[in-house]
């Protein structure tokens, strides 16, 4: 049983008032069951639509939660080293500020779980009629089988992700995010290759938060972008811990480097539209990303 643990949620451009608003209740559950001492630290990583931040103020009113408001941006590593210096107990959870927590015992599983690092997963909800031509929720459905707890323990360091998962807070501190990463992608998987060459194990287990809303597809698209420039960035960092970056790779030693470039240039724009658009195929999602990569190898 873990006696005290601080749920530390980073957000950016999102609204957390529910989110905050279930762990509070089910923390008092679980107090009041096991006599777990808990906190909740929401930081915005300084939102540029300032709506978010007044909405998600009426969280700093309630008991055990504080919210912390940056008045400039760190960047998705940065925000989670301050978040674990903040957090005043010795076991944290990490939760992305943007999403939901739909399992009633979500906390108390955490409470009882074993082990250094603890991950969650997610799970993809949503109206399927609403979200049926966005290609973010398409994508999440098709991958999902593939994320079960068991099929993640296959990998467990590969399939480390920040979305949800428990860690100490000593281990963090030890092993901070690498906050070269500034943009989107990628910052997750080299935090957990760094634990496990710490000799920290990483353990799966079936506790997922759930992703109920979709960005759209052009910003999907941008996201997906910046993700692919970032495994680029960081392709020595991230090596052995990337299908696309193997993929890619294997590409270029076999010299076709020039050739992806060239499928790019005339392939690029009429697979973006196609993926940006309203009825998006998923068959081109992964091409796209190949290209994409390749376009901006150097």
């Amino acid at each position: 049983m873990r006696q005290a643990i601080s749920f530390v949620l980073p957000t950016y451009n999102c609204h957390c008032v529910q989110l905050v608003e279930t762990l509070c209740r089910q923390c008092r559950m679980v107090q009041a069951e096991y006599g777990m001492h808990y906190e909740i630290v929401v930081a915005d990583d300084c939102s540029t639509d300032r709506s978010y931040v007044r909405s998600n103020s009426v969280i700093e009113r309630w008991n055990n939660v504080r919210y912390l408001k940056l008045d400039h941006n760190l960047g998705r590593s940065a925000v989670r080293n301050l978040l674990a210096r903040e957090a005043r107990h010795e076991w944290l959870v990490f939760i992305d500020g943007d999403l939901a927590v739909d399992r009633p015992d979500f906390v108390e599983k955490y409470a009882l779980s074993e082990g250094d690092v603890v991950v969650g997963g997610t799970a993809i909800g949503g109206d399927a009629k609403l979200w049926h031509n966005n290609l973010r929720y398409l994508y999440e459905k098709r991958c999902e089988p593939a994320h079960s707890a068991q099929q993640r323990m296959r990998l467990a360091n590969r399939e480390f992700r920040t979305t949800n998962f428990l860690v100490s807070r000593s281990a963090v501190i030890a092993n901070p995010f690498y906050e070269a990463f500034r943009h989107y992608g990628y910052e997750d998987v080299l935090f957990g290759k760094q634990l496990t060459a710490s000799g920290h194990a990483i353990n799966h287990i079936d506790n997922p938060v759930l992703i109920d809303d979709y960005e759209s597809n052009p910003v999907y698209m941008d996201k997906t972008e910046e993700a692919c420039r970032t495994l680029i960035e960081f392709r020595q960092q991230l090596e052995g811990y990337s299908s696309l970056l193997a993929l890619s790779t294997s590409l270029v030693r076999w010299h076709l480097l020039p050739l992806g470039k060239l499928a790019y240039r005339i392939l690029g724009t009429p697979l973006r539209r196609n993926l940006s658009g309203t009825k998006p195929l998923l068959s081109l999602f992964n091409i796209y990303r190949l290209l994409y990569t390749l376009s901006v190898w150097a």
